[in-house]
């Protein structure tokens, strides 16, 4: 992040946080969202904190808090006298009372949840620990990872394939899920296969579960399951 930093003040362009699920993740003492000119954060039923579908953004701007007020309501400014009057073209992002109050009541306990998903992913580290071949998230010096989803990815070496995963994962009744696709491999849009780790990655790589509720046995379970195809059992 402070090379990105360094890199968007060099070429006078803005830097964004896409921090939809690193809730809970600090870089060098700031709180992932709060480093680049704004961050946004998802509430999908799948993140650590969650109001079933919408998100968050945040900013230390103030103006451009105001602004992004402004847009989200319609496009009418805060402190408008005309009732139904919009100021610019905008936008209908409210969240409803509803959804913020679940939001709210999550967000008290944040530091539970985060904990929670840390202790997930503690025990799949400390269980995998003995098998080279499989690494996980990692966690740099200086940072805390919030441990949203984690991912096993095989080694070069190891032979193991997506389609071997998703179908051992499924013959086992366990919802693992593939590693994220890299946007240039999408139909919308043009293929960069030379960016050779994006591509690389999702073949030979596989998401955890890590639902708050997981018990020590189902943690076992899975972790069962990347050991037998990690010593072709």
């Amino acid at each position: 992040m402070e090379e990105l930093a360094a890199l968007t003040a060099e070429l006078g362009l803005i830097l964004i946080e896409d921090a939809a699920e690193a809730i809970g993740s600090v870089y060098r003492g700031r709180r992932a969202g709060s480093i680049g000119r704004f961050g946004v954060f998802s509430f999908h039923g799948t993140k650590t904190l969650t109001t079933g579908e919408g998100g968050m953004f945040v900013t230390n701007d103030a103006d451009l808090h105001e602004h992004v007020l402004t847009l989200s309501n319609h496009g009418r400014r805060r402190g408008q006298s005309r009732q139904f009057w919009p100021d610019e073209v905008g936008f209908k992002y409210k969240m409803s009372n509803l959804q913020a109050a679940i939001g709210l009541g999550q967000l008290e306990r944040i530091d539970e949840l985060v904990a929670r998903k840390r202790e997930i992913f503690a025990t799949y580290r400390a269980l995998l620990a003995p098998y080279e071949e499989i690494a996980l998230n990692p966690e740099p010096e200086g940072t805390v990872n919030g441990c949203w989803m984690p991912t096993a990815v095989f080694s070069q070496g190891s032979g193991v394939t997506r389609e071997q995963l998703v179908e051992r994962f499924a013959a086992e009744n366990i919802d693992a899920r593939v590693f994220f696709w890299p946007l240039s491999s999408l139909p919308p849009f043009q293929p960069c296969p030379h960016n050779r780790n994006s591509y690389d990655l999702p073949d030979r790589a596989i998401n955890l579960p890590s639902y708050h509720d997981m018990t020590e046995s189902d943690l076992a379970r899975v972790v069962a399951v990347l050991v037998a195809i990690a010593t072709k059992r």
